[in-house]
């Protein structure tokens, strides 16, 4: 798992910052240890000491968000294929629940990342639950164009893994079989997953969108992480050597996530209170370095703090930067897109900025550079003279687009309704919208959207299809009649609407058909009428300006026709 250093992140530059400093190489040869590391140095710090090792890593925290957190924020720095996250399984063993396919594949990635000497974060519950056995763990199942699986192979691979079979995959741990096409949703992956086949032969890998089952992008190569803890094809240990109706037990060949135990665990203390209260049995922490955020003599010390700025406007972010540069600090501002940072970088005035590219150092001198990153956490290292600022919290964003500009369009989030919205089902068609409500379906929870249809028709729409629902679009202010679920008449709708616009898309293809046809006359630019509105334009023109000007004038004199007088002027030609 080795990158060149153009592949690696850009952000990647800050940890060669930190690893050419002496206390980093000293923390790093007296493993395993003590350190006090503030929480915005986390990050930072432990991506540069995976970087000295170079070797696999583990990392041990409380809980799973501090883990996700955590494995984000490593990756802005190491780049996500080298960093992954170990959470718990959500259920307990002696619930008799099945985890959430995208736990299990989460689990299955973070030991497949640890086996290739990867960075792996887990929660304090996922090292002490234990897992199977790895002779009776599904293996990931890698795709590659110019292998053949063949379309049965793979169909039975992926069912052995724990995917479930359908004629539409749209969530996680699902595929479905459509002739000569495989489409699968990984349980690790944000697009599912179109395998094209000729024969035997995997001919192309394409991501596509569950919603309109549109191709997007090809896969060059894919990893499709299991949906099941065991292969189905194994069966499933003894729960209890009694029979009736005693409540169900942990399997009895549960094995430690972690064989040899974590390499570093963040605020022990805490990590130790979540073993206790979970009633789980605690692992030895004995050979793991200690870091803590809170003093207690440790012999290393990593501090940073988290940026404190006010900025309300271009201005007042341009004093803040100012002020950091001035103060001897290099400065990285974070931008999710190049377009982002090369806007902001033109506004600037009284602070210039550049482009840091991948693979490149960063400055020795104080200077404010722009960086292409999803890093969405900043902090301030003094002793390093070093900033990492977000852009959205030094540059205040454009205010919102007004209410009505968003309607009719997909909604993005839950945040765009209200309760007693009416809005349009892109399948069941117009509903009104009771409420939010949160709710626990064969072991996942989801937030869904509660619809109201005619009737007493009622759907729950969980938040991974809320694509498929807009706001509804009135042409008056009176409340719209409500469709009734499983009826035609919304299909029939459609229908209508799409033999319209294709109607209206034919008659503007013969009105601009007419157009080109329609015979003209042309009229000499070459008048004193033009010659007088040039001369009042106030500007003087560039000699780009004037060059453009010549060869659109030259262009447009064959081709600058008016109509007949007979015709109306809808239909003049230009």
């Amino acid at each position: 798992m080795v990158l060149n250093v153009e592949q690696r992140p850009v952000l990647f530059a800050l940890v060669r910052e930190l690893l050419g400093t002496e206390k980093l190489q000293e923390f790093a040869a007296a493993l395993p240890t003590r350190a006090r590391v503030s929480e915005p140095a986390l990050p930072l710090v432990v991506s540069a000491l995976f970087q000295n090792l170079e070797r696999s890593l583990t990392v041990l925290l409380p809980e799973d968000a501090d883990a996700r957190d955590l494995a984000e924020a490593a990756g802005w720095y190491l780049g996500p294929e080298r960093v992954a996250l170990l959470p718990s399984r959500g259920v307990r063993w002696d619930s008799g629940l099945p985890p959430p396919p995208h736990l299990v594949g989460e689990r299955g990635r973070a030991l497949d990342v640890l086996e290739r000497g990867g960075l792996v974060f887990a929660s304090a519950t996922a090292v002490a639950e234990g897992m199977p056995p790895e002779e009776a763990r599904p293996e990931p199942i890698r795709i590659t164009p110019g292998e053949e699986p063949g379309i049965d192979g793979l169909a039975e691979a992926l069912a052995l893994a724990g995917y479930e079979r359908v004629e539409r995959a749209e969530d996680r741990g699902q595929f479905a079989v459509r002739g000569g096409l495989v489409d699968v949703f990984p349980t690790t992956g944000r697009d599912p997953l179109r395998i094209e086949f000729f024969g035997d032969e995997i001919e192309q890998v394409r991501a596509f969108s569950p919603f309109t089952q549109r191709a997007l992008h090809p896969v060059d190569d894919a990893v499709v992480y299991p949906a099941a803890e065991r292969r189905l094809d194994l069966g499933e240990p003894e729960l209890s050597p009694e029979e009736g109706d005693e409540p169900p037990r942990a399997p009895h060949d549960l094995v430690p996530a972690l064989a040899a135990g974590p390499d570093l665990v963040w605020e022990p203390s805490e990590v130790r209170a979540v073993w206790e209260e979970e009633g789980l049995e605690p692992i030895q922490l004995g050979g793991a370095t200690e870091l803590d955020q809170l003093p207690a003599g440790q012999p290393f010390a990593f501090e940073a703090q988290r940026p404190a700025l006010s900025a309300r406007g271009l201005s007042e972010a341009e004093n803040e930067l100012a002020a950091f540069v001035r103060a001897g600090h290099r400065v990285v501002v974070a931008f999710p897109h190049r377009g982002e940072a090369l806007r902001t970088e033109n506004l600037l005035r009284r602070v210039d900025a550049e482009l840091l590219e991948p693979g490149e150092l960063l400055p020795e001198e104080s200077e404010l550079r722009f960086a292409v990153s999803p890093a969405r956490r900043g902090f301030v290292w003094r002793d390093l003279q070093l900033v990492l600022l977000p852009d959205t919290q030094i540059f205040r964003k454009r205010a919102p687009r007004p209410e009505a500009a968003r309607i009719g369009r997909a909604l993005q989030s839950f945040a765009d309704l209200r309760t007693g919205d009416y809005v349009v089902h892109e399948d069941h068609g117009v509903g009104k919208l009771l409420g939010f409500e949160t709710k626990t379906v064969a072991g996942v929870t989801r937030d869904y959207l509660f619809l109201a249809f005619r009737g007493d028709d009622r759907l729950y729409v969980p938040h991974e299809q809320i694509g498929k629902v807009s706001r509804y679009i009135g042409t008056d202010t009176r409340a719209p009649a409500l469709s009734k679920l499983g009826g035609k008449a919304w299909q029939n709708l459609k229908t209508r609407a799409r033999e319209s616009v294709r109607e209206l898309a034919g008659e503007l293809l013969a009105l601009y058909a007419q157009r080109q046809q329609a015979p003209g006359v042309a009229f000499d630019l070459r008048n004193e009428w033009l010659e007088q509105l040039e001369a009042e334009i106030p500007y003087r023109e560039t000699p780009d300006q004037t060059g453009s000007s010549a060869a659109t004038s030259a262009s447009a004199r064959p081709r600058l026709r008016c109509a007949p007088r007979s015709r109306s002027p809808s239909t003049a030609s230009r």
